[in-house]
């Protein structure tokens, strides 16, 4: 529930007090209060909600001043190899034992500066997973740091423009270079990694490195549950404190995982409340699992009410095109609600998928090109030849296609092309044309798949803009299935465990026994119909909305490389009768819309 920023000039020159108030007041929400420290050749400084106690600071050490958004997880261990009241003063003893890849002895949530004065060197750190965000300006010796990228821009101190390269990646849903911003040579500190800047240069440091992790290979699978079960009990319940507490209740296994935890172990169970994104009462026909019925499940057998969504009209068009809220904005009414609740933590399941609750993805690819065939001749007589077709077709047909012409993951919508001035195109056919198109599951490794979900960055991209929003109504976020801890044992699982039976999330189903509600716990399918459809009838509704919206932008504030004709003739198109292909447009207009308010709002 802090935001931290700073100036600072390697070359020795003074900061301007009025530069560093000018940064404090755009990097805040409005209410916020600020701490700030001015020395010479830096000025640093926090700020928080008026009504909590921030969890960031300064502390002054030896040679070193560190500035730090921190929460530490495992502090019995670091104390082990020195005694610290603070967190802060963790960093830094930590950093004068083991150097800048001291982070990869810490587990917890950070955004961190360690600014080593008798070295005249600054190093930006995140945590493994970026949990906390942080970003950057370094140029001609001077860093501005910030953490969120808004605040830096609209201060003032930062020239910018509109990352065209980015702009593209996001518009096509190519692979994303995360550690670009919106704004161009406006960078974030990429999680696990440590940026460092030193007078003229620049230098980053990966120190989380997953890929080194092997498998131990003499665990054995009743062991694996065992220590699973353990590490996401720790890992869950090191993140609670007093006070009220939220949680995401899908009614899926990993949010409803975390909140039977809280429900466990929580001395007042009247101070947790859920929070679902399923409406409490719909009449349309649904598509699919209605996931109330595993929602009730949980909360009656648990005894912790959920709260449901509730849209105002239009209010899923207009979070859609905040422009500082580009992923998964449907959790913005969420956030208001836990504010007016006056909830200080909110706990998600977000992250299991890609890892502790992994599903079979990417197994029938594993098999194939690893030779196991008898493996997948069993699998089949259990899949059934159709179901198995299908997946090789997704999985392991893209893969024997050369030059990369069948995508693996995700095809490339080349319609999109007609919404961009043919200059524009011109200008970027490389970027456009010949992207990067990577292998998302590997040939054959299984741990590679995971390892690329890792590396996609779509984890760290949703918490960014989650973080930056929940400190502005007073909680923030944890993610228990993240722990570095959890994440670590899991990739030194057995790969065979991982889809065992071919019984999708069989570890975590094992591992949550007698925690989760039986009927969560064996449900197989994890849809939400209930909140699909939904969403679907308010984007439905909105559609008149969101024309309204656009037709008042006036000519000169339409963006120079967009046709927004084309955007036009989309929206006065009658209505898709194909669910994916309605909420595909949608996302192209809400893009257009949210990029339009975004260069008015900082860079006008």
């Amino acid at each position: 529930m802090s935001f931290i920023f700073g100036i600072i000039n390697l070359d020795g020159e003074q900061v301007n007090p009025e530069e560093i108030q000018s940064l404090a007041r755009a990097i805040k929400w409005e209410g916020f209060s600020e701490k700030i420290e001015i020395e010479d050749n830096l000025a640093i400084g926090y700020c928080g909600h008026p009504e909590r106690t921030p969890k960031a600071g300064i502390f002054k050490y030896e040679h070193l001043l560190i500035l730090a958004d921190i929460r530490i997880y495992n502090t019995s261990e670091l104390k082990k190899s020195f005694a610290f009241e603070s967190p802060e003063e963790a960093f830094a003893k930590a950093y004068l034992r083991w150097g800048i890849c001291f982070a990869n002895r810490i587990n917890g949530d950070f955004a961190a500066v360690v600014i080593d004065q008798g070295k005249n060197e600054v190093h930006l750190l995140r945590d493994h997973i970026g949990a906390r965000p942080l970003t950057y300006r370094f140029h001609e010796n001077r860093l501005i740091f910030a953490s969120h990228e808004f605040g830096l821009v609209k201060s003032g101190l930062v020239k910018t423009s509109l990352s065209e390269e980015r702009l593209i990646r996001k518009f096509f849903r190519f692979k994303e270079e995360y550690s670009q911003t919106v704004f161009q040579d406006v960078f974030k500190v990429v999680p696990g990694h440590c940026v460092s800047f030193l007078p003229g240069r620049k230098q980053i440091t990966k120190y989380w490195k997953l890929e080194k992790i092997r498998q131990n290979k003499t665990l054995s699978f009743d062991d694996a549950v065992t220590r699973l079960r353990q590490l996401t009990l720790a890992a869950t319940l090191n993140r609670m404190e007093t006070g009220k507490t939220g949680v995401h209740v899908s009614g899926g296994l990993d949010s409803t995982g975390i909140a039977s935890i809280l429900a466990d172990y929580i001395g007042d169970k009247t101070q947790l409340t859920g929070y679902s994104w399923s409406p409490s009462e719909f009449e349309a026909p649904i598509e699919g699992v209605n996931e109330k019925e595993f929602i009730e499940a949980f909360s009656v057998e648990k005894g912790v009410p959920v709260k449901y969504l509730r849209l105002e009209e239009n209010e899923l068009v207009n979070d859609a095109i905040l422009p500082e809220f580009a992923e998964m904005s449907i959790e913005h009414p969420t956030m208001q609600m836990a504010g007016k609740d006056g909830v200080q933590i909110l706990f998600s399941g977000w992250g299991g998928d890609e890892f502790v609750s992994l599903s079979t993805r990417g197994t029938y690819n594993h098999l194939f090109f690893r030779f196991k065939w008898l493996t997948l001749a069993r699998f089949t007589r259990k899949a059934g030849i159709k179901s198995v077709l299908w997946r090789l077709r997704k999985e392991v047909l893209p893969l024997l296609i050369p030059f990369g012409l069948l995508p693996t993951y995700q095809p490339i919508d080349w319609s999109r092309l007609c919404y961009l001035k043919p200059a524009f195109i011109r200008k970027h056919w490389k970027k456009i044309f010949f992207h990067e198109r990577k292998n998302i599951f590997g040939y054959g490794n299984r741990t590679r798949f995971m390892l690329n979900l890792l590396e996609n960055y779509h984890i760290p991209e949703r918490m960014d803009n989650w973080a930056m929003h929940a400190d502005r109504y007073g909680f923030e976020y944890k993610y228990p299935l993240l722990d570095k801890d959890l994440l670590e044992f899991w990739f030194s699982v057995p790969v065979e465990y991982t889809y065992r039976n071919m019984q999708s999330r069989l570890l975590f189903r094992e591992a949550m026994k007698g925690i989760l509600p039986e009927k969560v716990r064996v449900r197989k399918d994890k849809g939400e119909g209930l909140r699909i459809t939904y969403s679907l009838q308010n984007l439905r509704s909105g559609r008149r909305h969101l024309e309204q919206i656009f037709l008042a932008i006036p000519e000169q504030e339409h963006l120079s490389f967009f046709r927004p004709e084309a955007f036009e003739k989309l929206i006065n198109q009658p209505s898709q009768q194909h669910r994916f292909k309605e909420m595909l447009d949608f996302g192209k207009i809400a893009f257009y819309l949210r990029y339009t308010e975004l260069a008015k709002k900082y860079l006008s």
